[in-house]
């Protein structure tokens, strides 16, 4: 009678022990470069430091309302004031800049290297629940026309997304970043903005960033303050310091001044002033109209050039 032998083998396929142990281990390590944004009246998102000084990449819709007040929440419990200093709405890409001492910059991969198949692994903060890790597999690159002048490209994986994971990281297996997570498709794919797609937005920003270096703070203009101004707007910007950098002869300045406008745009609050700034970014002045001893006044005030690092 014949006799038949079962041999145990073992899969080749490498997910138990060493995968998994190589997993927790990236999470640990990226888990401070991912943070939380916190838009006011919108609900939050997720973002990445992209740069040690400050700099976090998040999707404009997470940040798309010019007079929200943002902020965003570090692991380590911190939370911090944010302003938008760019935004690209066709690309679905925020620039944001805060001050913060030990911050890490997550490692920025290469997107182009991707492959179908590959895995992927997101971080976020899905329906408010915050550093949540979920993984899937590359499904397909794609090319998508946003207009009759912009073609763009995407990731789609099967990354399971939610509402709160937008501007959040895709990362390869390393830990790396490759892309930036912004919308969920029909069925169960997700969609991602490429690494390069984000690196070459970053790079076509101006190479200077204006400030009048001085502290401010949004607060609520008196009825007389609003019917004065053009746009009766119902808040402006208070300068409550003066920094150290601004060279005290230009003596254009004041304590006390509250902005109500660059160029004639209506400044309602701290991040509508640096987006005017930004739009002028190699201004040597800068007309301002604001509210000074009572009277409404336009002057042209000499702003201060930072060289920015490299993106």
């Amino acid at each position: 009678m014949a006799q038949t032998s079962i041999h145990e083998t073992q899969s080749s396929f490498p997910l138990p022990d060493a995968f998994s142990s190589a997993l927790v281990e990236i999470f640990e390590r990226v888990q401070p470069s991912i943070v939380q944004v916190h838009t006011e009246g919108r609900g939050g998102g997720t973002g990445v430091i992209w740069h040690e000084d400050g700099r976090i990449i998040t999707n404009n819709h997470v940040v798309a309302r010019d007079d929200a007040r943002v902020q965003v929440a570090l692991v380590d419990g911190r939370t911090l004031e944010a302003t938008v200093l760019h935004r690209n709405p066709r690309l679905d890409l925020a620039l944001l800049q805060v001050a913060g001492d030990n911050l890490k910059a997550l490692p920025v991969g290469d997107s182009a290297r991707l492959r179908v198949g590959e895995w992927v692994f997101a971080i976020g903060h899905p329906w408010g629940q915050r550093w949540v890790v979920t993984a899937g597999i590359v499904s397909a690159m794609s090319s998508v026309k946003i207009d009759d002048d912009l073609t763009t490209k995407y990731i789609k994986s099967d990354v399971l997304l939610a509402p709160g994971n937008s501007g959040g990281p895709l990362l390869n297996a390393d830990g790396r970043v490759v892309g930036i997570n912004a919308m969920i498709l029909g069925g169960d794919l997700s969609v991602s903005i490429p690494e390069q797609v984000v690196s070459t937005w970053l790079a076509g920003l101006p190479g200077r960033r204006v400030t009048l270096g001085i502290e401010i703070q949004t607060l609520e203009l008196p009825s007389s303050v609003r019917q004065a101004t053009q746009s009766q707007q119902a808040t402006g910007v208070m300068v409550v310091g003066i920094r150290p950098e601004r060279p005290s002869q230009y003596n254009d300045l004041f304590i006390g001044d509250i902005l109500l406008s660059v160029a004639g745009k209506p400044v309602k609050d701290t991040s509508a002033l640096r987006q005017a700034l930004s739009e002028r970014a190699e201004s040597k002045t800068i007309p301002l109209t604001l509210l000074r001893g009572g009277k409404v006044i336009t002057t042209d005030v000499a702003t201060l050039m930072l060289e920015r690092g490299s993106l």
